[in-house]
């Protein structure tokens, strides 16, 4: 009896791996097979280089010149974005006129970031993203030597070509927020109104409208330091708070004028719904600013790549330092994430690359399939992004990179 039984058990065992293993080859050769013309747009539809050279962009630049606002979304921790953001930014600024970068900071340290390009003060940069909301950004040497690079390029330009920095996140850092507003109160008080060392931030922000009654640009600068902290304490959802914040923001300084670029986390820069909810670029596309069609949406897509990540937050058996991480991390991995199509983008690049993908050419044929708009994810343990609104244009171009190494903590 018991010999019977191990045996049926051994054959119900055999035939659950004989199935998962028909299952799991039937789904990658079904994918092969159905992928040759998705192979042969995207070869005719992308430059492709060494990940250690810069793109041209050349095949961008019609598109660059329709919009009005370009969106990188970087999957924050790797290094090949960093360099990518650098290269690209500097590219729209010298060939496409582009002054104003949208960052994922809040208001007030993208104003320091500003002083930052001025002065090259290393202890002004560490401050501003000692408490950034990209962890993988703080002490980070990627991302600090970005931002080293571009106020480098800052310092070369004429007057009449400086760039700014233009912050729309929430509050981020409270300290440098009321540092900053503390900094407005001028060294000789008007005595009609008064002021104590106890007054809030809040309470300082109306003072100071009252000491600027006759200042236009002070009054609307004060205004959207107060909306912005009354949306961050009072519980409004990040992306609508960065919806708002953009919005004040471009009708303060009229940058329907000019044409914008922003680099944020993936999820930002989708101009269509992701799990049901709207992210900004889709916010910013439903608004009545006008910007609906005119803006240009990039994201990445990484494989066989490296991802910084705190170690504190990973299970022990995936930590590989004390402090940081190096977490493998691609998006054919059905274990934790694998993205129906990016097969066809594996077949056509090499090993060590970087791909610039235009993917809503005319004769595209990713407008009505499921491919690229599906993943697959065994166990839950990175963020899993469902397309709602299926067939809809959500970028307009994608970075397809190869062997990207992590982006390289300061361990001390």
């Amino acid at each position: 009896m018991i010999k019977k039984f191990f045996k049926w058990t051994f054959k119900i065992v055999l035939g659950i791996i004989l199935l998962i293993a028909l299952t799991y080859g039937g789904f990658h050769l079904v994918e092969y097979t159905t992928g040759g013309k998705f192979v042969e747009y995207l070869e005719a539809n992308s430059e492709t280089i060494s990940i250690d050279e810069s793109f041209t962009f050349d095949m961008m630049n019609d598109d660059i010149e329709a919009s009005k606002i370009i969106l990188v979304g970087e999957i924050h921790g790797f290094e090949a974005p960093q360099k990518f953001d650098l290269a690209f930014f500097k590219y729209l600024h010298q060939n496409h006129g582009v002054r104003t970068y949208v960052a994922e900071l809040d208001f007030v340290q993208a104003q320091l970031m500003n002083d930052y390009m001025q002065s090259g003060d290393e202890d002004a940069l560490y401050a501003i993203l000692k408490n950034w909301i990209v962890v993988q950004g703080r002490r980070n040497i990627d991302y600090y030597d970005k931002y080293r690079q571009l106020q480098s390029f800052y310092q070369e330009l004429p007057a009449d070509e400086k760039f700014r920095f233009i912050g729309i996140d929430q509050i981020q850092d409270g300290k440098l927020f009321a540092d900053y507003v503390d900094q407005l109160i001028p060294d000789s008080l008007p005595s009609a109104i008064p002021l104590s060392n106890d007054t809030t931030t809040s309470g300082k922000i109306a003072w100071l409208e009252l000491a600027f009654a006759n200042s236009a640009d002070t009054l609307a600068l004060l205004a959207h330091l107060g909306t912005s902290r009354a949306y961050t304490e009072g519980g409004t959802g990040r992306e609508e708070i960065m919806f708002r914040n953009f919005e004040n923001l471009y009708k303060l300084y009229d940058l329907n004028a000019e044409r914008l670029y922003g680099y944020f986390g993936l999820f930002h820069v989708f101009q269509y719904r992701v799990n049901g909810r709207h992210p900004l670029a889709s916010k910013i596309r439903e608004s009545d600013l006008g910007l609906e069609g005119r803006m240009l949406s990039i994201n990445f897509l990484l494989n066989e790549s490296f991802m910084v990540m705190p170690s504190r937050g990973l299970p022990e058996f995936m930590q590989t330092g004390p402090v940081n991480s190096k977490m493998p991390v691609s998006a054919d991995n059905m274990l934790f994430m694998y993205i129906y199509g990016v097969k066809d983008f594996k077949r056509m690049t090499p090993e060590n690359s970087q791909s610039l993908i235009k993917m809503n050419s005319e004769d595209s044929p990713y407008g009505n399939s499921n491919r690229m708009n599906t993943t697959i994810q065994i166990l839950p343990v990175t963020d899993k992004m469902e397309m709602t609104d299926e067939g809809e244009p959500y970028v307009q171009y994608t970075v397809f990179v190869r062997n990207s190494d992590w982006a390289e903590p300061m361990e001390k």
